[in-house]
């Protein structure tokens, strides 16, 4: 009864703190659940973002926005740390032994959630090149993109629906150890982001859950000879590597090489034979 009373006076509350500025009204599951996670929260700020409801607040003098659904689920905190101190040891390492370390960082959000691997993300500036770059606990760099000033934070929302078993069959055979990060369907494939000996992969299933490709980025010392070796005698040996990545296959595997020369760009597949395809100009 007491407990019941407590969720009405805190909707009541809310209500009466919130009304002067349109604020929507959570629940009083989504209020409980908010209560119990973060009780000496203040400053709060709701926010409808179907089919989550958000909340932005202050708490430990650090600001937060936490995602949670209609019933009560939490499911992502974000929050802003204010400089690298706070970055765990093994990432603030990787990124200062990074080529971004001497670029200036801008925020610095730390991404928890449910049932899933913490994310830190680092937004970093050089004159005008904007770049998150995204890590795991570990200092495993995930990603490098380029920042659009969008919250693309939210793709890291947990994906509530399990991943299919012949996937997860699939990747805990295939890649023993492996740590799920983030799964995402895209152009009717399934991507699964996975951490596998300390690099980060992405696994690629059709629509019927089989498997397409793996592929993730690799240095130029990983790279057998002979492919370099072709790659040195071609017409293209003039050419910048970018960028190389390691595509695995049922049929074998083979690197795709982002060359640039000047203004002109250009991608290179090359495989275990030293055979060239040019992909795009």
């Amino acid at each position: 009864m007491k407990r019941n009373l407590l969720i009405w006076l805190t909707c009541l509350f809310y209500f009466t703190a919130c009304s002067n500025d349109d604020t929507p009204i959570p629940n009083a599951s989504v209020l409980e659940a908010f209560n119990i996670k973060y009780p000496t929260a203040s400053l709060i700020k709701w926010e409808n973002k179907n089919p989550y409801i958000t909340a932005e607040f202050v708490d430990n003098n650090q600001a937060h926005t936490a995602w949670f659904d209609t019933q009560g689920q939490w499911y992502m905190t974000e929050t802003e740390l204010k400089d690298i101190t706070q970055l765990p040891p093994d990432v603030l390492t990787a990124f200062q032994s990074s080529p971004y370390a001497t670029w200036t960082t801008d925020d610095i959000d730390c991404l928890e959630r449910s049932d899933a691997e913490t994310i830190y993300v680092i937004e970093v500036k050089k004159g005008n090149q904007e770049y998150d770059l995204h890590y795991s606990t570990d200092g495993i760099l995930l990603q490098a993109v380029a920042d659009n000033d969008t919250d693309d934070n939210e793709k890291y929302l947990p994906d509530p629906t399990p991943l299919p078993a012949a996937l997860q069959e699939f990747i805990t055979k295939q890649y023993p150890g492996a740590r799920i990060i983030d799964t995402e369907k895209k152009h009717s494939q399934t991507e699964v982001d996975i951490i596998h000996e300390k690099k980060s992969k992405e696994v690629v299933f059709d629509t019927q859950n089989q498997w397409i490709n793996t592929h993730y980025n690799v240095l130029k010392n990983e790279v057998e000879n002979n492919v370099l070796q072709a790659l040195n005698q071609s017409e293209y040996a003039n050419y910048t590597i970018d960028d190389i990545e390691k595509y695995e296959t049922a049929n074998g595997y083979y690197y795709l090489f982002e060359l640039e020369k000047g203004e002109m760009e250009i991608e290179l597949q090359i495989d275990t034979k030293g055979q060239i395809t040019l992909i795009n100009k």
